[in-house]
C-alpha cells in the first residue's frame, strides 16, 4: 500500500516538474519577404543565413502566410517542443531582430548565453546597435517556469498593458473603499466613469503625438494605355455638345510602409488636371479606391479603366496636349488629423485632335 502511494507521488512529481522547466522561443523568422511558398521553407539555417552575413540562424525556419510577423501563441500551442529550447541556469531567452532602413528583415529566438562590454552576465534588456540605414536589436529575459516563453515583444506588450490597466483598476478599488464612509454610491461611478474618460482623452492625444511628424508621402508611376475622346450631348445640362474623354492607365505603387499602428484606411483617388481658355484650372476625379488595415497595399494594376466621366464643360478636351494625371490619398488615422497627401511622381499626356465614332 504504502510502495504504491510512493510510486503514485514520485510520479506526480516528475510530471509537475517536467512541466514547470523553463523554455525560450527557438527558431528563426525569415521576414516579410518570405511567405508559406517561399523556397527557404525547405532550406538549411546556413543556406538562410547567406542572406544578411553574421546574423544568427536557428532552425525550425519560419515563414507566415502573408509575411508578417509570426503568431507565436500558435506556434507554442501546436509545435511548442519542436520550436523552443530548455532554458539553463545561466542562460536567456533572446530575439535578435535584423533591421533595414526602420523595417524587419528577419528575427532570431533563440538560447544563448549574454554579457555586457565589463563581462557582466546581462539578464534582461534590449540592446540597439545602427550603421547607416540597417540596425540589430537584440531583447533579453528569463521567462517563468512553465509558462509561455518571455522572448516575445507582442506577448510583452500585451502583459504590460494589462499589467497596467490592473494596476488602474487596483487604485479605482482602493479610492472607493476608503471613501465608502463619505459618498454615495452614484458619486463614486460618477468619478470613475470621469476619470476613465480623461485617460482614454490622454492616451488618444498620446496616440495623435506619435505620429505627427511621419512622412505619408511615397512614389508612383502612372502610364495612359488608351486616350480618345467623344463628342456627346450635356443631358444633364443644356444639352449642348460638349467633349467626353475615356482613357485606361497603369498603375503602380507600394503603400505598405504607410500604414502604422494609428492609421486605419487609406482613402486613393486620381486626378486629372489641365487648363482651357475658359478655365484656369480643371480638377477631375477619375478613379478612387479604399485600402483598409490588413488589406493589400502595394498596387500594379495594368490596363484600367476610369471610374467617373471624364467630361470637359466645353470642347476644352479635344486636341489638349497638356493634360496631367495626379495619384493623391487621404489618411484616415485613428486619432489626429487627415491629412492630403500627393504621391511624388505624374503622367502628362495628351488627346486626339479628332474624335472618335466607336464606343467606349
Amino acid at each position: 500500500m504504502y510502495k504504491l502511494v510512493s510510486v503514485v507521488v514520485f510520479t506526480c512529481l516528475g510530471f509537475v516538474a517536467a512541466q514547470l522547466t523553463t523554455r525560450c522561443f527557438q527558431f528563426t523568422w525569415l521576414g516579410p519577404r518570405y511567405n508559406n511558398e517561399s523556397v527557404f521553407l525547405n532550406a538549411t539555417c546556413q543556406e538562410a543565413t547567406r542572406l544578411a552575413s553574421g546574423v544568427p540562424c536557428q532552425m525550425p525556419l519560419v515563414a507566415s502566410y502573408d509575411g508578417s510577423w509570426p503568431d507565436v501563441e500558435y506556434i507554442w500551442t501546436h509545435h511548442g517542443q519542436n520550436a523552443s529550447c530548455v532554458l539553463a541556469e545561466n542562460d536567456v531567452c533572446a530575439q535578435f531582430t535584423y533591421y533595414f532602413n526602420g523595417h524587419p528583415e528577419n528575427s532570431t529566438y533563440m538560447c544563448t548565453r549574454a554579457i555586457d562590454s565589463n563581462g557582466t552576465i546581462v539578464r534582461n534588456g534590449c540592446y540597439q546597435e545602427v550603421s547607416g540605414s540597417y540596425s540589430t536589436q537584440v531583447c533579453f529575459c528569463r521567462g517563468v517556469a512553465g509558462g509561455v516563453p518571455c522572448n516575445n515583444a507582442h506577448s510583452t506588450k500585451i502583459t504590460f498593458a494589462l499589467a497596467a490597466f490592473s494596476l488602474w483598476i487596483l487604485q479605482i478599488m482602493y479610492g472607493i473603499c476608503i471613501s465608502s464612509k463619505m459618498y454615495s454610491v452614484l458619486t463614486r461611478v460618477n468619478a470613475i466613469l470621469t476619470y476613465t474618460l480623461s485617460v482614454l482623452a490622454c492616451l488618444t492625444f498620446l496616440c495623435f503625438l506619435s505620429t505627427l511628424t511621419v512622412d505619408y508621402r511615397t512614389a508612383a508611376q502612372m502610364n495612359t494605355v488608351k486616350v480618345v475622346v467623344k463628342n456627346v450631348p450635356d443631358y444633364g445640362d443644356s444639352r449642348e455638345m460638349s467633349d467626353l474623354g475615356y482613357l485606361t492607365f497603369d498603375l503602380k505603387t507600394d503603400l505598405s510602409h504607410l500604414f502604422n499602428w494609428n492609421v486605419k484606411q487609406l482613402f486613393l483617388y486620381l486626378t486629372a488636371e489641365y487648363i482651357t481658355p475658359t478655365n484656369e484650372l480643371n480638377q477631375i476625379v477619375l478613379w478612387d479606391k479604399i485600402i483598409q488595415r490588413g488589406e493589400n497595399s502595394i498596387l500594379d494594376f495594368k490596363n484600367m479603366n476610369i471610374k467617373y466621366y471624364f467630361r470637359d464643360d466645353g470642347n476644352g478636351l479635344k486636341g489638349h496636349n497638356n493634360v496631367t494625371l495626379t495619384l493623391s490619398w487621404n489618411v484616415i488615422p485613428n486619432a489626429g488629423l487627415l491629412p492630403n497627401i500627393q504621391a511624388i511622381g505624374q503622367h502628362s499626356f495628351k488627346f486626339p485632335a479628332e474624335y472618335t465614332n466607336s464606343r467606349v
